[in-house]
């Protein structure tokens, strides 16, 4: 057995004024009395109220006596330590990403990941240095070596549901940090869905990753044919068992097509509908059938602008450019072999210069530089030959992140105040893109005839992610993303004041430039400056957080065990109580009785 508190011993002092009061000597008044038959009750009475024998059978007051007693106990918090090992300093770290969201009996895995903290803290002493870490795809400290339990159950209260996504593994070089600035002893307590391992930090990771049914939408997307619109929707049985139900698409809130669903297992269908238009600016897709996890069976898709894109390609002639660019969806691909075919009038949404450099750029519109010169929006410098360039990872989309090809020529590009490299080779960049001015530029300085990049399945995707990103417009990048991509809003100028309004009609003021923080809310988010307003939709990252099938994300075997083992005790303190209760009312009993 052990104690929380001792202080409370000092309570001890209440007994013996206790006993004060009984032995204290009560006064009599003389009387005279008629006869001396009474002498004797007198002597009785009088020996009866010398101090030591008042305290000879008086129930009454060992009663009290017992229930001090059991008061002070049960504030000296006593509980019976089952063996666990405790320490001054316990480090607490909560998964709170999109996965910890799915269904964990009558409540969610995050509730459950809560209830089983506040549960470790209830059970360790009140001076023990607490550290509380959340993790929603990034390692965020909301409590720094505190030893206030109220704060600590308060602080755990408000952790959030976010629908980032990420690997808590990230957490562990957070952790040795915090470690590492600890002098005594410390513990880790990871409560998380996802496969954990600590290493060889001292600690016990909580998996509450269950299994169970659960489909989702993990996409929806459209595209303008001549004289109608393709809608494409994806769906997959990311869940235990087949999923039967059905799928249901809408044009804002009219209910256009209803699809049944019949999905084995780990299989994904594609469900195509061509629509004779569009009526409103949002399309959206319900499952039907309640699964683990809800947020993932609705999925929204903002249209967007309608208009056509268009896109002037300036080269003598290069094949792999026109077809590249000819696949980025509602866009026209003009050509030209010179830039004297440029005119003020011109009004293209991407310039492509392959090549040549124009003296006088276009005053409007994004623009891409294949093996420049120097010009007024970056530098180049002379380069090498017969050099490896790979991709800078984080710069560029997984799809690309292996990308490696041959330049037999090349030049450097000294990379701009506004731009960031995406291709390098030894180090010294050759690709970069950028925002300078409300514009997008994008460079490659070397000719593509002069490597093998054009032969790789990598450039015609390099060349359509780059075409999306230069030709998007509007105060946002794209109309639609999964939760966790950074948004960054984006006015007419550096100081426009922006109105943002959440799915739950909360609003913010912001400004250009500023990243909007989605990761607690999916659904269609509004952007209002001067005359411009536009969606965008974020939606829940089934990809990577959608799995409820016990071969994917590993279902803990000894769950009870790992939770019997961070118990330290069992609290007592309600046990004592409700005795002490019990106490008074037999004293009260007594006291009724005559006793």
């Amino acid at each position: 057995m052990g104690f929380t508190n001792l202080w409370p011993l000092f309570l001890l002092i209440t007994i013996p004024l206790l006993i004060l009061l009984y032995i204290l000597k009560r006064k009599y008044r003389e009387e005279v009395i008629s006869s001396t038959l009474l002498w004797n009750e007198v002597y009785k009475n009088t020996r009866a109220n010398t101090p030591w024998e008042k305290l000879r059978k008086n129930i009454m007051l060992l009663l009290q006596i017992i229930i001090l007693l059991l008061v002070i106990f049960s504030l000296m918090r006593p509980f019976l330590n089952f063996g666990g090992k405790t320490y001054k300093n316990i480090i607490l770290v909560i998964d709170n990403t999109a996965s910890m969201s799915a269904e964990y009996g009558d409540e969610t895995r995050l509730d459950e990941a809560k209830k089983i903290a506040k549960e470790f803290l209830a059970s360790t002493k009140d001076d023990t240095n607490t550290y509380i870490i959340s993790f929603d795809g990034n390692s965020n400290l909301l409590q720094n070596g505190d030893f206030d339990k109220e704060v600590s159950n308060e602080i755990i209260s408000e952790i959030n549901q976010s629908y980032n996504s990420g690997d808590i593994n990230e957490t562990l070089s957070f952790l040795k940090a915090i470690g590492e600035g600890i002098e005594e002893d410390y513990e880790v307590i990871a409560i998380t869905d996802k496969e954990f391992s600590l290493g060889d930090v001292n600690g016990t990771v909580i998996s509450l990753a269950n299994s169970g049914i659960n489909a989702s939408i993990d996409n929806i997307s459209h595209k303008f044919l001549e004289d109608s619109v393709r809608v494409i929707a994806t769906i997959t049985n990311r869940g235990v068992g087949d999923y039967q139900g059905d799928f249901s698409l809408y044009d804002g809130e009219e209910l256009i097509s209803v699809e049944a669903l019949d999905l084995k297992e780990g299989e994904n269908k594609t469900l195509t509908f061509d629509l004779q238009s569009i009526k409103s600016e949002t399309l959206r897709g319900e499952l039907s059938r309640k699964d683990m996890i809800s947020g993932d069976n609705t999925y929204n898709h903002v249209v967007g602008k309608k208009k056509v894109n268009k896109v002037l390609i300036v080269t003598e002639q290069n094949l792999f450019l026109e077809k590249a660019f000819s696949t980025i969806q509602n866009t026209e691909v003009y050509k030209t072999n010179n830039t004297s075919n440029l005119t003020s009038a011109d009004n293209y949404d991407l310039y492509v210069f392959d090549g040549v450099t124009p003296d006088i750029m276009p005053s409007k519109g994004s623009m891409l530089f294949i093996n420049p010169s120097s010009n007024e929006f970056f530098n180049v410098a002379s380069g090498g030959e017969g050099g490896e360039a790979k991709a800078v990872i984080g710069e560029v989309s997984k799809y690309l992140e292996d990308t490696t090809f041959t330049a037999s020529k090349y030049n450097f590009i000294e990379i701009p105040y506004y731009g960031k490299g995406f291709l390098n080779i030894d180090g010294d960049f050759i690709g970069f893109k950028g925002e300078v001015d409300g514009r997008k530029v994008a460079a490659l300085s070397f000719d593509l005839h002069n490597s093998d990049f054009p032969l790789k399945k990598e450039f015609p995707i390099l060349m359509y992610e780059l075409g999306e990103n230069l030709i998007s417009s509007g105060m946002v990048y794209s109309s639609n993303y999964k939760a966790g991509e950074k948004i960054i809003a984006k006015g007419l100028s550096l100081d426009s004041s922006i109105t943002l309004t959440y799915p739950n009609g909360d609003i913010e003021e912001i400004t250009s430039g500023d990243e909007i923080n989605e990761d607690s809310q999916i659904g269609v988010y509004s952007l209002e400056s001067q005359d411009e307003k536009e969606l965008f939709s974020v939606n829940f990252p089934s990809e990577k957080e959608g799995n409820t099938n016990v071969s994917n994300i590993s279902e803990s075997e000894n769950l009870a065990s790992a939770k019997t083992e961070l118990k330290r005790g069992l609290n007592l303190s309600p046990l004592v109580i409700i005795l002490a209760i019990a106490v008074v009312a037999f004293e009260w009993i007594m006291y009724k009785r005559g006793n």
